[in-house]
């Protein structure tokens, strides 16, 4: 029962992702490309996943591909790494803040409902491998809108984030890889990942908070329990 407990919030995100979705619809917001677009070019002073898809070679396209599709392996594998190392604690210090990230942008998308850039442009249509296979998935998985701030980029960020505090980072260029591959595939706009690491960071620092006020509160409540009586 306690290890189901643990692996809960994994399909808690996954069921937040789709609820997200059908919120969007229910609240039926008008379309935020423009200003998503107006976003990134000021941000940017380009689209940035057409700047990448125009300057990049097409092997190094086909890799961040990979990495998008890497984000599959990514979620499961990073509270097992940290579970494995680290216990039940470093396990729900990484459920707590990966939740805050998620529950940000599920929270914040429905409001700003758009299209995936790669839908709006053709440039994105390399037709490699790579990309056929995440297409695959997002064509029969995916709610089928983009979502601000980026909930792969939030989510990952903030799982890769928590393993840095236990004093791993290499999940961290992982995290970064797969932000750069929302965009470079044309699944977000640019603003839509940095929106991403900035609830990451967030979520980060948070999770931290709350888990340490948790801990301090139960060591609390067991130091002021009744020491048991001697016989």
């Amino acid at each position: 029962m306690r290890r189901l407990i643990d692996g809960a919030p994994l399909f808690g995100i996954a069921g937040a992702y789709w609820l997200g979705g059908w919120v969007a619809r229910l609240v039926a917001r008008p379309s935020a490309d423009f200003l998503l677009r107006e976003w990134d070019l000021r941000l940017f002073g380009a689209i940035p996943g057409l700047w990448m898809q125009q300057h990049l070679p097409r092997p190094a396209l086909d890799g961040l591909e990979l990495f998008y599709f890497s984000y599959y392996l990514f979620v499961p594998l990073a509270p097992l790494l940290i579970f494995v190392r680290h216990g039940r604690t470093g396990l729900w210090q990484l459920w707590i803040s990966g939740g805050l990230a998620y529950a940000v942008c599920d929270l914040i998308s429905p409001w700003f409902p758009s299209t995936p850039p790669r839908l709006l442009w053709s440039g994105f249509a390399s037709g490699g491998w790579p990309q056929a296979m995440n297409l695959f998935v997002l064509n029969r998985f995916s709610i089928g809108a983009n979502v601000f701030p980026s909930s792969h980029v939030a989510g990952t960020t903030a799982f890769a984030l928590c393993h840095c505090r236990h004093g791993s980072c290499w999940f961290l260029p992982w995290a970064l890889g797969i932000a750069a591959s929302t965009v470079s595939g044309g699944y977000h706009y640019g603003v839509d990942a940095a929106a991403g690491i900035a609830a990451a960071l967030a979520a980060d620092w948070g999770g931290a908070e709350i888990f340490r006020r948790l801990r301090t509160s139960r060591t609390k409540a067991l130091e002021q329990r009744p020491a048991p009586k001697s016989n």
